[in-house]
């Protein structure tokens, strides 16, 4: 039997930073980058240089990100899980406070298992039930520390983090076929149309 944990049990959940005005600079005077809601897909993420500064003094920055970071959006109806995989220290970067910062504490559960997890439909089961707001749908952070969430062997965490890792690039192979696919429908339709 594979015994469930409270996430507030084996990993430290905390908000991105709250802004009071506009969270996105309009120049790199903080030298800090900033991502928003907005910028969290499935997967990892490794390029900070593409996102935006952040309005904030460096002296208030409060919840820089670090390498392994799961980020989930708390506000609206996405509920894409994002590993932070930028390995760079000297990069500062933050999150808006709509965005939940989840840290292993435990020796025995990765960050990447989170991260599968709160993307498989097991996850987003979980998540959807503790979804309130009627207007605009929010998942508190008190309700998001006390999901449970199964937690096997660190062997069996292993094989699922290679399934779903060969299910993501499959995932991406077939979204560039259908981009080329795209592509080639339309310049035949221009064809067609006496290429106009």
């Amino acid at each position: 039997m594979i015994q469930k944990k409270k996430l507030s049990s084996i990993a430290k959940i905390s908000l991105g930073q709250t802004f009071r005005e506009k969270a996105e600079a309009t120049s790199d005077e903080s030298g800090i980058r900033l991502i928003q809601i907005k910028d969290i897909r499935e997967g990892a993420f490794f390029d900070a240089d593409e996102l935006p500064f952040a309005e904030i003094d460096p002296a208030k920055a409060k919840t820089p990100l670090a390498f392994g970071d799961v980020l989930l959006p708390l506000r609206g109806n996405r509920s894409e899980a994002m590993i932070y995989s930028v390995d760079n220290s000297d990069v500062l970067v933050t999150t808006t406070n709509q965005v939940a910062v989840i840290k292993s504490e435990d020796q025995g559960v990765s960050s990447a298992y989170f991260h599968w997890y709160l993307n498989s439909p097991f996850g987003r089961r979980a998540l959807d039930s503790i979804r309130g707001g009627a207007t605009i749908p929010n998942i508190s952070i008190k309700n998001l520390s006390e999901i449970e969430i199964p937690i096997p062997s660190p062997e069996d965490q292993a094989m699922i983090l290679k399934i779903y890792d060969n299910w993501c690039k499959q995932k991406s192979a077939l979204q560039a076929l259908l981009v080329n696919g795209e592509n080639l429908m339309a310049s035949a339709c221009v064809q067609v149309l006496g290429g106009k």
